[in-house]
């Protein structure tokens, strides 16, 4: 590779930090997601939001969006000073960000270089990880501008299970049903709640019925959770896919709140 080639990729991949900064600010997530790795490993754990974990760019991406969503927030994304080192398909380097936070009078900066891994993709360069490093913050509370995660979550464990029947396979529905929830029950989970769809304002009607179940603290959650791998679940497994043409089982936790 030579000088004018090793240039362009570096500024390929600083471009890539431009656009996370326009992403956020612009409120742009599909810009913001199509700078990332199918899978990414993220690390804030420094600026006190969670432990590092990897996942999906979908993922992260609504992640961020998340933290980025409370009401009246403005921001600006400064990114300069980038030191990448290209190594064939692989690079890394440091990026320094300053950050401005705005909500009505109320202003927070923050100063902080990003550390991050890059790789050439088919569709060229991506984020691969990335590791903020907080230098300081300074302004307003910090926790007013964003949904920080609570120190102590809820450990409660919700549920939600989307399917639409097949009446004529009745039999079938009350084996699966008659089945699963006494296990539900015996892992910690409260009495079932179920409801049904009348109307769909933004979206299709695609899904008749909704059970939620709560598990009201982490043992119970678990317990669900393992019920879904066990031996008896799994048998009656053919009776679930001969009695709903649609079905999704999903679990969630609380949201932090305020």
């Amino acid at each position: 590779m030579n000088h004018l080639e090793a240039l362009a990729e570096k500024q390929a991949i600083i471009e890539l930090h431009y656009k996370y900064a326009q992403g956020i600010d612009k409120q742009d997530w599909a810009t913001f997601q199509s700078i990332f790795h199918d899978i990414i490993h993220a690390d804030y754990s420094k600026w006190g939001m969670g432990a590092p974990s990897e996942m999906s760019k979908e993922e992260y991406t609504q992640l961020v969006q998340f933290l980025f969503a409370k009401k009246g927030l403005i921001t600006q994304h400064y990114m300069t000073n980038c030191l990448i080192t290209v190594d064939g398909d692989m690079a890394q380097g440091d990026t320094y960000v300053f950050a401005r936070h705005k909500i009505g009078s109320e202003v927070m900066s923050l100063n902080a270089f990003y550390t991050c891994s890059y790789l050439k993709t088919g569709n060229g360069w991506k984020i691969k990880s990335i590791e903020m490093n907080p230098r300081w913050d300074e302004g307003a509370d910090v926790v007013k501008f964003f949904n920080i995660p609570d120190p102590n979550p809820s450990e409660k464990t919700y549920l939600l299970v989307t399917a639409t029947p097949i009446m004529e396979y009745h039999d079938a529905l009350e084996r699966y049903v008659g089945g699963i929830i006494p296990m539900l029950m015996q892992a910690g989970g409260l009495p079932p709640k179920i409801i049904k769809q009348d109307q769909a304002i933004v979206g299709q009607q695609d899904t008749f019925m909704t059970m939620m179940v709560e598990f009201p603290n982490a043992q119970a959650g678990a317990a669900a959770k393992a019920v879904f791998q066990s031996e008896a679940y799994h048998k009656l497994v053919p009776d679930r896919d001969k009695a709903f043409s649609k079905m999704n089982i999903s679990f969630y936790s609380d949201m932090p709140q305020g």
